[in-house]
């Protein structure tokens, strides 16, 4: 028996969607695709923030935000003018 991987195997699904039904369904993955991006931030965060916790070293100081900013070749100024 031939395996397929994953994203034809959805490719497959969606294939079997009367056309009417395929902006629902379009709408409904970009939501998922969205809330799991957002779950796997999340858990990203929550991974750091535990490692820091448990760190050593977190009471030593760190390189300051100013030196941080100018090593990737900005200014203070370039940041507190971003705009989002």
């Amino acid at each position: 028996m031939k395996t397929i991987n994953q994203k034809q195997r959805c490719f497959n699904v969606i294939e079997q969607f009367p056309e009417e039904q395929l902006e629902m369904l379009a709408v409904s993955l970009e939501s998922m695709y969205k809330m799991i991006d957002d779950v796997l931030d999340m858990a990203f965060c929550i991974n750091l923030s535990e490692r820091y916790a448990q760190s050593a070293d977190k009471d030593e100081p760190g390189i300051p935000l100013e030196e941080v900013v100018k090593n990737l070749g900005f200014s203070m100024e370039d940041i507190e003018n971003a705009e989002d």
